[in-house]
């Protein structure tokens, strides 16, 4: 992958100046603000938080800035800390305290890391800056970056000001009560605005900004869902809007680029190949890179090796790793998608010097893999166009923890045309006539995650950590055309129906299993399906008579042809709909007869016996009055029982059993449904 990250940025980065790819590079590495959903009722909260330093009146206020728009991405140009434990140099992060540390730190880092004579204006900047906003304390090692660092109370606009000295004099109160001299001590330094390490005045400031935005605690802590754009500016001005622009880039360009090529650090090493150029430059093992561990194919990778000689396992010049982080950073801004609505990827494309249209490709086949149905044949218009050019692109499934980027996956050399065979195979399914005009909701990719894993229909907390490898697994056996265990698919439906069933029977999608029925097929068709699905077995004497029962077994003949015992069972569940339909108003049911965890196929027999009994007892309304359900269906009966002869020896499992006869019942309560549209049709 990493040659396809390398020609995306060399594409980004061409045509322009050297200070104009620093910029680049850097945009590539800002904050993605997060934009509200639709909708959020807090939608209009979502605004960039300010705190703002007025070198003219002396006093600092906090406000509400530009809304969280991916369009002001460029103009917040905020990063996010590079660890825990380094200085905090940004002017825009996404987190508010640090703003209580960012002039202090700027300046150590400056003094430390730079040139002083060079930087000397911007310096003396922000050493006046400080003295007048900050209460700092400053170590006489230069080595050690100052820790008691906090903004002035003093110097907040009168309301502000207030209000933050309340919030300490009520705690100061309580610790009083309480005799804890510590806090007390601490405190009264924090309003004598003596150097202190306190996290009292980061809870005043949180409590200030929930107050002045209008919104619970929650929006300012959790930066990856809510707000997570703080600024600090001068004035009412970005530091980009000032004269010291170049000066601060530089700085940050040094923090995210080039001090990881420094020769003092034993990772840096001169006249050494370039893993990725093949080239010999200065290179460096000490990449910062978020997805270092799945670039390179190289299985010794110096995270495995002593770190003296990683430069000699994985090394990069300052070159390429500009055009692979600015790749990274086109990847991660436009090739996003999630599969299922839950697994996080990224669609890298290949040889993309070929292909001047690549991102609208990619954002096509994104859109199909996660579409929605009513986009269903509009997507297949789009992605026509794609065939003129065999499209290859690497999936790479990841997920966060913490500040790490964890690696699921990843499906290789993936092209447009086995995409096409996975598309219009299930296309054609759901296109025939039998489905085509009355099944709603359609099998897509998503049906996979919501008919054979945990979900909110079917578990109250469904932890997707348990089961995202199985998904991947599953989708990357179709799209490789590896084959799939039937059994395995079987068995996980029947788990998910039953948990619904039971969560919610009156909400319960009966038809779900006319919808897996069609995935079965069109699992079988791109993959093929091991495990016992091509059994043929079982005979039968009797014809079977029902028009849409003999269409259904056509349209999926890789399921139901030569195999009596499957036909019979999805019969018997056909008769148990009709029972259903004069059950409708009843708080107890037919199905409360089936065992969702499965029916071995020597209790058939007695099931059969049982479900003819209530077939015989319930009666409903004809032309010739009331007749049994079981006289009127008499036909379809014998049928049944014609192709469950000798069932007892048959090598169906109990979750086989299950699931047939669920079918059956979908399929009579999707007939029903289908007739009583053509009938409002006909009478309209």
């Amino acid at each position: 992958m990493i040659n396809s990250f390398k020609e995306l940025g060399e594409k980004a980065l061409e045509g322009l100046s050297p200070s104009e790819r620093k910029k680049k590079f850097l945009l590539t590495q800002t904050i993605v603000p997060n934009e509200p959903k639709s909708n959020d009722k807090n939608s209009n909260k979502y605004k960039e938080i300010i705190i703002n330093l007025d070198t003219e009146k002396e006093e600092i206020e906090i406000k509400l800035g530009k809304e969280l728009w991916e369009e002001n991405r460029e103009d917040f140009f905020g990063f996010e800390l590079q660890s825990g434990n380094s200085s905090k140099t940004f002017f825009t992060s996404n987190r508010w305290y640090y703003h209580l540390l960012t002039i202090p730190h700027l300046i150590y880092y400056i003094e430390k890391e730079f040139n002083q004579d060079k930087y000397n204006k911007f310096l003396t900047y922000l050493k006046k800056i400080e003295s007048v906003f900050y209460v700092s304390e400053r170590s006489d090692k230069p080595t050690k970056r100052p820790s008691k660092s906090y903004l002035k109370m003093s110097k907040f606009v009168p309301n502000q000001k207030g209000k933050l000295l309340n919030f300490l004099e009520e705690d100061l109160e309580k610790a009083e009560k309480k005799n804890k001299k510590k806090k007390i001590s601490k405190l009264i330094n924090l309003k004598e605005e003596q150097p202190v390490k306190s996290k009292n005045i980061q809870n005043y400031l949180k409590k200030l900004i929930s107050e002045k935005l209008g919104v619970p605690q929650k929006f300012i802590n959790n930066y990856k869902r809510y707000l997570n754009i703080f600024s600090l500016k001068i004035n009412n001005q970005y530091i980009l809007n000032t004269e010291f622009k170049d000066d601060y880039i530089n700085v940050i360009h040094y923090i995210l680029q080039q001090r990881f090529f420094d020769k003092t650090e034993s990772k840096v090493q001169d006249e050494a190949l370039c893993s990725t150029c093949n080239q010999i430059k200065l290179v460096t093992g000490k990449v910062d890179i978020p997805t270092k561990f799945y670039i390179t194919s190289r299985p010794y990778f110096f995270e495995n090796k002593n770190e003296n000689n990683a430069y000699k396992s994985f090394a990069i010049c300052s070159n390429c790793y500009q055009k692979i982080r600015v790749g990274i950073g086109e990847i991660e801004n436009n090739y996003f998608s999630q599969l299922f609505g839950r697994l996080n990827y990224y669609l890298i494309p290949q040889d993309i010097n070929n292909n001047i249209n690549h991102q609208k490709e990619i954002r096509k086949i994104n859109r199909i893999l996660s579409r929605k149905r009513d986009s269903y044949k509009e997507d297949f218009k789009l992605l026509k166009r794609v065939k003129k050019r065999n499209v290859k692109v690497d999936f790479l499934f990841w997920y966060m923890d913490q500040r790490s980027f964890i690696v699921l996956d990843s499906i290789n050399d993936v092209y447009y045309s086995e995409l096409e065979k996975l598309f219009n195979q299930l296309n054609d399914l759901n296109n025939h006539p039998l489905y085509n005009k009355y099944l709603k909701y359609k099998p897509e990719f998503n049906s996979i995650y919501w008919l054979l894993f945990p979900n909110k229909h079917s578990h109250n907390k469904a932890d997707p950590e348990i089961y995202r490898k199985e998904l991947i697994n599953l989708f990357k056996s179709l799209i490789k055309g590896r084959k799939i265990n039937y059994h395995y698919l079987i068995n996980k439906f029947n788990f998910i129906f039953k948990k619904k069933y039971l969560n919610s029977k009156k909400k319960i999608d009966i038809i779900d299993a006319i919808r897996m029925n069609i995935l079965l097929s069109w699992f079988n068709r791109v993959a093929k399906l091991k495990g016992g699905f091509t059994m043929k077995e079982g005979q039968s004497v009797i014809e079977i008579q029902n028009k849409d029962i003999k269409e259904f077994f056509e349209v999926h003949s890789d399921i139901y042809e030569g195999n009596s015992y499957r036909q019979g069972l999805f019969m018997l569940g056909v008769l148990m709909n009709q029972v259903l339909k004069e059950q409708k108003d009843k708080s107890s049911t037919i199905l409360d007869k089936l065992n969702f965890d499965g029916l071995p196929v020597r209790r058939v027999k007695t099931f059969i016996i049982d479900i003819t009994e209530i077939l015989k007892i319930y009666r409903t309304n004809t032309g010739n009055g009331k007749q049994s359900l079981f006289k009127l269906y008499q036909l379809l009966h014998a049928q049944m029982i014609d192709r469950l002869q000798g069932i007892e020896t048959s090598s169906l499992n109990k979750d086989e059993v299950i699931f047939y006869i669920l079918s059956g019942i979908s399929f009579g309560r999707y007939l029903g449904y289908k007739y009583n549209q053509e009938n409002k049709k006909n009478e309209g």
